[in-house]
């Protein structure tokens, strides 16, 4: 195995591990022993506890900014495509990065200050929505309901259905169009 897909997966285990066993419980000895490792391999690639969950943010936070921005790329017909690509890859986020999420969130919630990339990511993304929508306030109002539905989903309060997911990601999307689209459609700006 190559040393970032190594890597890789040292992340998905200790994230894991938190999900099954709680942030308390998580030991570099434990990590080390389910992802099949010794424990100077892992040291080698984090040497403490707080270096490996604050890997398994950024990971998480990069693959994220990386795929939104793949998504506003490859989809040209969308208006306003970053904040309607940020849209769709909150809905679609899968049950790994959930579980890896989980992970992340509940080892840095004893260390308040491991959030704060998340943070600042929260404040760019913000700010590109604001600043692409016609609506800064709408456009705010569709990134909050994507989040709280990655929130809901993470902590499993009332998870949607298919259906009522696709009809919720419709009506956000719809929320984000462009600033000569909807004017059009409100009657002008």
């Amino acid at each position: 195995m190559n040393r970032n897909s190594k890597r890789s997966e040292i992340l998905k285990v200790a994230c894991r591990l938190v999900r099954r066993h709680g942030a308390a419980h998580l030991t570099l000895d434990a990590v080390a022993k389910e992802a099949g490792v010794s424990k100077g391999g892992l040291l080698y690639h984090f040497p403490t506890k707080e270096s490996l969950i604050q890997a398994a943010l950024d990971d998480f936070l990069d693959r994220f900014d990386s795929d939104t921005d793949a998504e506003a790329t490859r989809n040209q017909t969308l208006d306003n495509r970053w904040a309607q690509a940020y849209l769709i890859k909150t809905f679609e986020i899968d049950k790994e990065d959930l579980e890896m999420s989980f992970g992340i969130l509940a080892a840095a919630s004893n260390q308040p200050a491991m959030l704060d990339p998340m943070r600042e990511r929260y404040v760019l993304w913000q700010g590109r929505m604001a600043a692409e929508c016609r609506d800064p306030v709408e456009a705010t109002i569709a990134r909050l309901a994507a989040d709280g539905l990655f929130y809901c989903e993470l902590f499993g309060f009332a998870p949607l259905d298919s259906r009522l997911r696709s009809d919720v990601l419709a009506y956000l999307m719809t929320m984000v169009k462009s600033r000569d689209q909807k004017g059009m459609s409100d009657g002008g700006i």
